[in-house]
């Protein structure tokens, strides 16, 4: 089953923040930097335009928006982690908006330009959860990142468990091991590709439940007069830069 069409209405131990934010995280935004730094320099065909990015990273959002900048010469990005804060950007017309189908879909905006991993465009979830695989039709309490606000988060998260799932929203990614840790919730829903890194960040003995339902990666929809130039840039946005947002190709 593939999720990458929800529709919705338009309109204990080590300190996972502080890890997230160093060791683990870390690794891969240096690589990623390392990578916009060598190949990101601009020149007389670099793009021009604004891009509005709602996506959730392991790295603080200004550090994001400073690396999306860097590997899209040009380019004015704004990264935004909070739901109420990306409907307020998007007040301004950016020229084009970088975030998860189901987000473009709720907003009503065109899906322009898709990010794909191996050849997918979709990728798999799971919900991970202390001391066992949880069961997604026997979870009580799950919690996620806000994607969609409250109801339509609830949505969205109730779409993968049972319909009276309890759900607790975040809106930063190393916000839902302490979610774990204090027992709010029994399990968390994510992509299954960051797993490892919160698995990393804590002693407690994580286990997870793959799910079969697939979401979209992220795409971006071309919204503004110069669009089509920040969706080249993107195209070419160098490899390590990509694959942090869980992309290896753009299409």
């Amino acid at each position: 089953m593939m999720l990458s069409n929800f529709q919705l209405p338009i309109a204990d131990g080590k300190s996972p923040r502080a890890h997230l934010g160093g060791t683990v995280a870390g690794a891969t935004a240096a690589g990623a930097a390392a990578s916009v730094v060598a190949t990101g320099a601009g020149g007389p065909g670099a793009a021009t335009g604004s891009l509005l990015v709602h996506l959730h990273v392991f790295m603080k959002q200004r550090a994001f928006q400073t690396l999306l900048e860097a590997g899209l010469p040009g380019v004015t990005a704004t990264a935004v982690s909070r739901i109420a804060d990306f409907e307020r950007a998007l007040e301004d017309a950016p020229d084009a908006v970088l975030t998860l189908p189901i987000v473009l879909s709720a907003k009503g905006l065109p899906l322009s330009l898709r990010g794909a991993m191996g050849g997918s465009t979709e990728e798999r979830y799971a919900l991970l959860g202390s001391g066992g695989p949880p069961d997604p039709v026997q979870v009580a309490s799950v919690g996620a990142l806000d994607v969609l606000g409250r109801d339509g988060t609830n949505r969205f998260v109730r779409s993968f468990v049972n319909a009276g799932a309890h759900v607790e929203r975040v809106t930063k990614l190393e916000d839902l091991l302490p979610l774990l840790q204090m027992q709010r919730v029994e399990a968390v829903l994510l992509p299954a590709r960051l797993i490892p890194e919160l698995r990393a960040a804590s002693r407690l003995p994580l286990a997870e439940s793959v799910l079969a339902a697939t979401v979209g990666l992220p795409a971006v929809a071309n919204t503004g007069a110069n669009g089509s130039s920040v969706l080249a840039a993107i195209s070419k946005m160098p490899k390590d830069l990509s694959r942090l947002l869980g992309v290896d190709e753009w299409r």
